[in-house]
């Protein structure tokens, strides 16, 4: 499974549909594909101008492929394909891309949960929220 396993940490953003493309290239197996896409939002009590997110990222993209590592042992995975992004974000833009795939959907939706419950939580992506009047830095949860 390890060579199904693609991480990366990077600026530029991802293309849904490219990254479909590619996935069915890639396996012939799987029944199911889960798409996990987390997005920029707004703040509930101001107004956000940007959100700028820092990372170490040899090892982030190290921690997030131990998590993927952790998940293709747990559950029968065809693929998982992992893509966060650092830099200066606007509302709406992409963050974080899961896929996960696998023969049947259960096991695509549980590792999906998994990776991005342990990434959310335990990998080091620093995250400021620059709004109007206001500029704090966001913990991880």
């Amino acid at each position: 499974m390890n060579n199904k396993i693609i991480v990366r940490v990077q600026k530029p953003d991802f293309d849904l549909n490219l990254e479909m493309e590619a996935l069915k290239l890639k396996t012939k197996k799987a029944g199911a594909v889960v798409f996990f896409v987390g997005k920029v939002r707004d703040l509930e009590d101001d107004k956000l101008r940007y959100l700028e997110i820092e990372s170490f990222e040899e090892l982030a993209k190290r921690q997030i492929k131990e998590i993927c590592d952790n998940a293709a042992n747990t559950w029968d995975l065809e693929y998982i394909l992992v893509k966060h992004r650092f830099g200066r974000l606007k509302l709406n833009d992409n963050i974080v891309l899961v896929i996960t795939s696998s023969k049947h959907r259960k096991n695509a939706y549980e590792a999906s949960r998994h990776i991005m419950e342990y990434l959310k939580s335990n990998v080091p992506f620093w995250k400021k929220e620059v709004a109007n009047n206001t500029e704090n830095w966001v913990e991880n949860s």
